[in-house]
């Protein structure tokens, strides 16, 4: 399928693991009113990298610094009616390397919170996190 380049919206993010490999880096919007659980992400800006935006991203939201792990994780593909585009989401891994004192992102509209990866899997909002979390175990046998 070929979309033309206005109707699509590029999108990064990441789950970040702990030191230990054994909790996962969530995030809980508070501008909704169900309080959706998700990971980390957001739009890829102009110049940038899905790299440098899915870094950023983790940053913003959660106020943590983190470090990518070499292979990407996952490509999600979905259309959102609410801004009228298809939205490419590219996913990575990655591990905590330390607190942020940058967090960029309003805390009223966002929380962040390690959870572990049993309680991750029963916390996220979306399906599509769940299957994600569930490739980046597989891959990094956790």
């Amino acid at each position: 399928m070929l979309y033309a380049a206005d109707d699509v919206m590029f999108s990064a993010g990441a789950v970040v693991f702990d030191t230990a490999g054994e909790r996962v880096l969530t995030v809980v919007d508070m501008r909704s009113a169900e309080h959706k659980v998700h990971f980390p992400k957001g739009r890829v800006e102009a110049g940038e990298t899905t790299e440098e935006a899915a870094r950023r991203e983790v940053e913003e939201e959660a106020g943590v610094v983190c470090c990518l792990w070499p292979k990407m994780m996952g490509v999600e593909v979905r259309e959102s009616p609410a801004i009228g585009k298809t939205k490419v989401i590219y996913w990575y891994a990655a591990s905590h390397v330390a607190n942020s004192t940058q967090r960029l992102e309003s805390h009223e509209q966002f929380s962040s919170k390690w959870v572990s990866i049993e309680d991750a899997a029963v916390l996220l909002s979306f399906e599509q996190d769940r299957r994600l979390l569930d490739i980046c175990r597989a891959h990094l046998a956790i």
